[in-house]
């Protein structure tokens, strides 16, 4: 437990404190929207840097609020485990319980909006890349994790952590938490919830339980709760995602982020698909109608992200009307919001086929010459690819008033060449780039935007 000096100066005391303790290492304050977070090299948050607010220590930031989850302690971070050959290996990241078994080669950049890191486990060819960029939802990163085997050996369990203690203001160190989908997702379910409790102070290296804090019990133990507390906690989760066959990846989104109130923030992880999620909130007489902060996750609800039409890869989200799915694994469904074509190019890769998705019909496939590949482009037809292809284009994405169960705007299957960089889709026409703040809302098929689409369908 922490003891705390109270008031503002206390905050500044702790931050100092922390900074000055800290070895130099590389990091990075990304802003989207009134959301910053501070991003450090092995992927954890809580970063020293200039943003919004200043120079002071970047968790979840939302501007004109403040910092939710770094206030006297920058217990935040992720660690996984894997289990191979009867032996297990662990790796994990975090500015307040420490780091461990992190391997060479790591890499990590960044850009005003996105980072990137890349931490090779040690002892074993395991890596763990996490990639933080805008979301669809205004004011909430999307991290897409993506955990590789490149041992060239089955990996018989995959086990990842992350933890936060929310410290929301204005009333840090005394705040409600709320726990949603976990009950649904534990993996006696069928999910991939393995643990979750409300203990966001705890390590993050997962050989070690999580436990429980704030003197709570079962109550915050594998279930879902509603503004628990007031009190100094937060949240951690354990997902077990079974077997990862050699030379395989596992892939799963978290977003981070901050919303007007708790309607809004709801709204936002329902429309992204978090399977599972976490609020923090103050202490104040209406907390739903003060600033909310969300740590949520998505494909972690035993279905995995980019194996469905349904539970399609989402994009980062640089500019209106261009979706960047970066590092894009082959043989998955890619999916932005609805528009009415995209120019679909591909880095690093070549293009290999597509699919159409069910209930779509009457599409166009069109060759970057402008050479019409395939004028009749219906539900479940596959296209395939000459040689050395890295871009093509699909036009006749007409709407149909009557189809209003459709739970995403656009996926198809694409298959490519190994060591694809990124690939972008670009909005055809500039009419029907939606807002930022509508991106979501175009994906999860909620009755006010179905009605409002029309799909040509036979």
């Amino acid at each position: 437990m922490r003891t705390w000096i109270q008031g503002a100066a206390a905050l500044a005391l702790g931050s100092a404190l922390w900074a000055g303790g800290q070895a130099a290492h590389a990091g990075a304050v990304i802003t989207y929207g009134n959301t910053s977070l501070g991003v450090n090299d092995a992927g954890e948050l809580n970063f020293w840097g200039n943003g919004p607010g200043g120079s002071l220590v970047y968790g979840v930031y939302r501007d004109g609020v403040g910092d939710a989850i770094s206030p006297g302690c920058p217990c935040e971070g992720w660690g996984v485990l894997v289990n191979s050959g009867g032996g297990s290996f662990a790796t994990w990241a975090n500015q307040s319980s420490g780091s461990g078994g992190i391997g060479i080669g790591n890499t990590f950049g960044a850009t005003g909006s996105t980072a990137t890191s890349t931490v090779n486990m040690a002892g074993i060819g395991v890596s763990v890349r996490q990639a933080y960029g805008p979301s669809l939802a205004a004011d909430v990163f999307l991290n897409q994790v993506t955990i590789t085997n490149n041992t060239g050996a089955r990996l018989d369990n995959v086990v990842y952590r992350r933890a936060m203690d929310w410290d929301v203001p204005p009333t840090p160190f005394s705040e409600y938490v709320t726990h949603v989908g976990v009950t649904a997702n534990l993996t006696t379910n069928g999910g991939n919830v393995l643990y979750a409790s409300n203990n966001g102070f705890a390590t993050t290296d997962p050989r070690v339980s999580a436990g429980v804090t704030g003197g709570y019990g079962s109550e915050s133990v594998n279930t879902d709760f509603t503004r628990l507390g007031p009190s100094d906690h937060g949240s951690a989760f354990d997902f077990s995602f079974g077997p990862l066959e050699a030379g395989a990846s596992r892939i799963f989104n978290i977003y981070y982020g901050s919303a007007a109130n708790e309607a809004e923030a709801v709204s936002k992880l329902v429309s992204l698909g978090a399977n599972v999620y976490s609020l923090g909130q103050p202490n104040v007489a209406n907390p739903g109608d003060a600033a909310t902060f969300l740590f949520g996750f998505g494909g972690v609800g035993g279905v995995e992200v980019g194996s469905t039409e349904d539970v399609p890869v989402l994009p980062f989200t640089p500019a209106p009307g261009e979706f960047v799915f970066d590092a894009p694994l082959p043989r998955r469904w890619f999916d932005p919001p609805f528009a009415d074509g995209f120019d679909i190019a591909l880095e690093g890769a070549t293009f290999i086929s597509v699919t159409a998705p069910s209930k779509f019909f009457n599409m166009v496939l069109i060759a970057e010459d402008g050479t019409v590949l395939d004028d009749d482009f219906d539900a479940g037809e596959t296209f395939y690819f000459g040689a050395g292809v890295s871009g093509f284009k699909i036009r006749g994405l007409s709407i149909d008033t009557a189809t209003t169960d459709l739970a995403s705007a656009l996926p198809l299957f694409l298959d490519f060449t190994p060591g694809a960089t990124k690939m972008t889709w670009t909005v055809s026409m500039a009419a029907a780039v939606p807002e930022p703040s509508t991106y979501a809302l175009a994906l999860v098929g909620m009755l006010a935007v179905a009605v409002a689409r029309r799909r040509r369908v036979h």
